[in-house]
């Protein structure tokens, strides 16, 4: 009698056995050969050769010049960008919380993400009234003041996508933009006042590292009730002295962030 022929796996069957062999490389300590995955998985070569080859195309895996499989290029910049980010992170975190002690507003830190800025540090307001916790949370670059800095600054490209009307100030053409972006520039801080939101404030400025290179926007946001233009004007000297007592090596850095087509 002959055996059932072995059926070639599909659907959930095959995203199951691909994450397998990806999690079986991911905890290796080095490379490791093709005979060690299908041996340790108990799949089919055949199958495991598919299963990879479709994990090498999509950047997850690839072979070392030894024919060994690794991690693949999509993998190892995500690494390189969350190690990146927690090193950010820590070496800003000391900025954050003085510049949350000194003004009792809501103190935060962005950096680029694909068609939004994205908020991956905060330290609380110490009012009631106060702006939203910002972490997690992803803002249009044309209505923030985080975004204007990436914008300005050439650490993000302007999406290539309708610039949202968000409030009767939003900036919705590319030339009231790049009129803005010019000053922001000029000034070295990027300021929004109901942009976003009616009634919310921010103001941001560029985090260097030691090769110039803007990798961040630090920013104080909160009520225009409490930040009328003399205060902004204080923020603005105030998070230019506590940035510039920052020094980030060069291993800290942003890729730079194109909007989609």
């Amino acid at each position: 009698m002959n055996p059932t022929p072995t059926k070639r796996a599909t659907g959930t069957q095959a995203v199951d056995r691909a994450a397998d062999l990806l999690v079986q490389v991911l905890n290796a300590e080095r490379p490791v050969t093709f005979s060690h995955l299908t041996n340790n998985s108990g799949l089919a070569k055949g199958t495991a050769s598919r299963l990879i080859s479709a994990l090498e195309r999509k950047g997850l895996l690839q072979r070392n010049s030894d024919g060994e499989i690794e991690t693949g290029s999509t993998l190892n910049r995500f690494a390189l960008k969350s190690s990146s980010t927690i090193k950010l992170v820590a070496r800003m975190q000391p900025v954050l919380d003085a510049l949350g002690s000194a003004t009792g507003e809501t103190a935060s830190l962005a950096v680029p993400g694909l068609n939004a800025v994205e908020n991956i540090a905060q330290v609380d307001a110490k009012f009631l009234l106060s702006s939203r916790n910002w972490v997690g949370q992803k803002v249009p670059y044309h209505a923030s003041a985080a975004g204007k800095i990436l914008l300005a600054y050439g650490t993000s490209q302007l999406p290539n996508l309708r610039l949202e009307k968000l409030t009767n100030a939003t900036l919705t053409t590319k030339n009231e933009l790049e009129i803005e972006l010019d000053k922001v520039r000029k000034n070295g801080f990027a300021v929004i006042i109901d942009e976003l939101e009616p009634g919310l404030v921010a103001v941001s400025v560029p985090v260097k590292n030691e090769s110039g290179n803007v990798v961040a926007a630090l920013s104080i946001s909160g009520p225009s009730a409490r930040l009328n233009q003399a205060r902004i004007s204080e923020l603005v000297k105030l998070l230019k002295t506590e940035v510039s007592k920052v020094s980030l090596p060069n291993s800290v850095k942003t890729n730079r962030k194109k909007g989609a087509a």
